[in-house]
């Protein structure tokens, strides 16, 4: 499971409509475009897919192609075989931001598995920290997606989770990134944890 409270600044790319969900209720939809650079600066076209409870006709009228928006809201993240879809429910949608430069910021939780190497490296101060990747899987009919994770954590506390290939639970900041024209994913860690996960009791079993 990986999901983040967010804050998108982006320009609206596909205008808001009106569609019906699963629950039968209407709510609003619209594609939001966001740059994001990698540290050599260049970069790619991040297309977030924006979704609201209900539908506001006077709202949608102003929500059109070219307008720049800043949004609250859930993110979450979809694998696709090589392509990674960002998904936005929003709880707050405002127009002319005072902000006039595309941005993603917020706070990243993360469920998943360590990989298989973990960096131990010393700053210039003699503070240590950690660089690690994970990951989340997601079954998708008969196959299994996965989507990574980089993570940076800069402690000199040990931490028994922090094994290779160990389930985690992490919380800290999200960062969008690109490497090689592909969206990349990374986290500056606050908090780690051993996830236990929940088992499933058996329905089947006598009381």
């Amino acid at each position: 499971m990986i999901k983040a409270e967010a804050t998108v600044n982006g320009i609206i790319s596909r205008s808001a409509m009106m569609k019906i969900g699963k629950d039968g209720k209407p709510f609003t939809a619209m594609t939001v475009k966001v740059d994001v650079t990698d540290r050599n600066g260049s970069g790619i076209s991040v297309e977030i897919s924006v979704g609201k409870d209900g539908y506001d006709t006077n709202e949608a009228a102003k929500l059109t192609i070219g307008q720049r928006v800043e949004i609250v809201g859930t993110m979450n993240f979809k694998k696709r075989t090589e392509h990674l879809y960002v998904n936005l429910s929003a709880k707050q949608i405002a127009l002319n931001p005072a902000s006039q430069t595309d941005s993603v910021t917020g706070d990243l939780e993360f469920k998943g598995t360590i990989g298989k190497h973990i960096d131990r490296k010393t700053d210039k101060n003699g503070g240590n920290y950690q660089i690690f990747s994970g990951f989340s899987t997601e079954k998708v009919a008969e196959t299994f997606e996965f989507t990574w994770v980089r993570f940076v954590r800069f402690s000199n506390d040990e931490c028994k989770a922090l094994v290779p290939s160990g389930k985690v639970e992490i919380k800290g900041e999200l960062e969008l990134g690109c490497y090689q024209e592909k969206l990349n994913l990374s986290c500056r860690v606050n908090e780690i944890s051993e996830w236990v996960k929940q088992q499933i009791p058996n329905m089947n079993q006598n009381a």
